[in-house]
């Protein structure tokens, strides 16, 4: 669907620039007119809302379970309950359907069964023959019902999550984007805190079963569908396999916040003994994608640094050669704000200079707003990525149960264009003088400083981390 899109539209371009225009000056027209496929919405007996989207080009089926309960109802002492469920739901078989068995029954027919742990959301996927989902679709309703929750595969995949806790330290960009996101967002926010040794240790069998009995229930739970099926058929069998659950009487664990206890603005380091190169990181918070000027964001994010054409890939890359690929962004939340941050790997003896020039980019488009030009190349790069979000049924899907999880209209995405199309200087640059904030920032630099281009303290009162809390 895209290429023929794309294709249409270097067509249309070609022929009516005529031969002898030039490339250089060639712009694509902004409007792209497609239909989304169309996604149908259903609600089960209990209040279970259900997508369907058909594709009868390939007999299969792709079956996803979204569960609206993440990390963010799991107390920071026990960080990463939520995602050790995940985990367990679909490697621990069911209370009917004992572990070998249901990963028997999935393996004679080529199935997989996934999951996707999230900080707001746990997501599970059945992908599988459409001949499958009959015998197959309520082996999965168990287990995601009544797992089984087997002591070993617990114990198991305790273990895999120590070891990868005792390697967290061996690459310092890793390291350095932990602290970043550590310093602002709070180090017990469920975006940014850590599977440890201590919390593992709290996480146990029953404590799962607790969690699961108050947090996986109707009012909380959405299935899509998408591929080769019957709609009629498949209500019927997911209302045989989810209809009679049961609301429990005890209310959903409380969330935590997503933001508690931020570090606030300042200027960090982490040494790093040895370094040629430094991380550099910087920023502050991003957005809510209820933001009436989320439009104007998604430009600012392209002029700033998220395209080829930005400001920080065209000042860092292009004209001073400082690093491959910097790259900034300005991201948004469902229920609370995104990053805002800029993302930097250069030479020990090019750090400071790098980040003074981030700076200056970030204060010129508070200051100055964008210019003309930058905005047309905006929209255009926009644009012409736009239809890859509906390569697609499942992405599709996907993206229209994630809105209604949270509140927002289905179609929220598709609507996208006709705000971004119309946008003007004046307004993208209204919405960085409000929303930037060069004075307030998070600057997180990690390398050896014996080997930089100047002191860090240049931007302020540097406050030394270790990697080994953050």
């Amino acid at each position: 669907m895209t290429r023929k899109i794309v294709a249409s539209i270097l067509l249309a371009t070609l022929c009516a620039a005529g031969a002898k225009k030039d490339p250089r000056t060639m712009r694509f027209p902004l409007t792209l007119e497609f239909t989304p496929q169309n996604v149908e919405r259903f609600t089960l007996s209990n209040g279970i809302q259900v997508f369907f989207s058909e594709d009868h080009e390939l007999p299969l089926v792709d079956i996803d379970f979204l569960v609206k309960t993440g990390e963010n109802r799991v107390a920071p002492k026990e960080s990463g309950l939520s995602d050790l469920l995940c985990d367990l739901v679909v490697e621990g078989g069911s209370k009917k359907v004992p572990k070998r068995a249901f990963e028997d029954s999935l393996q004679k027919v080529g199935a997989t069964f996934r999951s996707e742990a999230g900080n707001e959301s746990s997501r599970y996927n059945l992908h599988l023959l459409a001949s499958s989902v009959p015998a197959l679709l309520p082996l999965v309703a168990g287990a995601i019902r009544e797992p089984a929750l087997p002591k070993s595969q617990i114990e198991l995949n305790k273990r895999q999550y120590l070891t990868a806790y005792m390697s967290r330290n061996s690459e310092p960009e890793e390291i350095a984007s932990r602290a970043f996101y550590k310093l602002l967002y709070g180090k017990e926010s469920p975006r940014s805190r850590e599977i440890t040794p201590s919390s593992l240790e709290l996480i146990t069998r029953k404590a799962m079963q607790e969690y699961h009995a108050a947090n996986y229930r109707p009012s909380l739970f959405m299935i899509g569908v998408s591929g080769d099926f019957d709609p009629k058929v498949m209500l019927e069998l997911l209302e045989q396999c989810f209809g009679d659950w049961k609301e429990p009487e005890k209310e959903p664990s409380l969330p935590y916040p997503l933001i508690s206890n931020s570090s606030g603005p300042g200027v960090y380091f982490i040494q790093w003994p040895g370094a040629v190169q430094s991380a550099i990181w910087l920023g502050h918070l991003g957005i809510l994608a209820s933001d009436p000027q989320y439009p104007e964001a998604l430009m600012l994010s392209e002029v700033y640094g998220t395209s080829r054409t930005s400001r920080i890939n065209m000042t860092i890359r292009e004209q001073y050669g400082l690093s491959y690929s910097p790259y900034g962004w300005i991201s948004s939340g469902y229920t609370a704000p995104g990053s805002f941050a800029a993302l930097c790997l250069t030479k020990s003896t090019s750090t400071i200079k790098a980040t003074r020039l981030i700076l200056g980019i970030i204060r010129d488009l508070k200051k100055e707003g964008i210019k003309e030009a930058e905005l047309v190349q905006a929209k255009e790069s926009w644009l012409a990525t736009f239809p890859a979000y509906y390569e697609d049924p499942r992405q599709i899907l996907s993206s229209r149960m994630n809105y209604a999880a949270f509140g927002f209209p289905v179609d929220f995405w598709d609507k996208m264009p006709a705000k971004i199309e119309p946008l003007s200087r004046e307004s993208v640059s209204a919405f960085a003088e409000r929303f930037l904030e060069p004075d307030s920032l998070i600057i997180l630099i990690l390398g050896d400083s014996t080997g930089l281009d100047g002191n860090v303290s240049e931007f302020g009162k540097v406050v030394v981390i270790d990697p080994e809390v953050y």
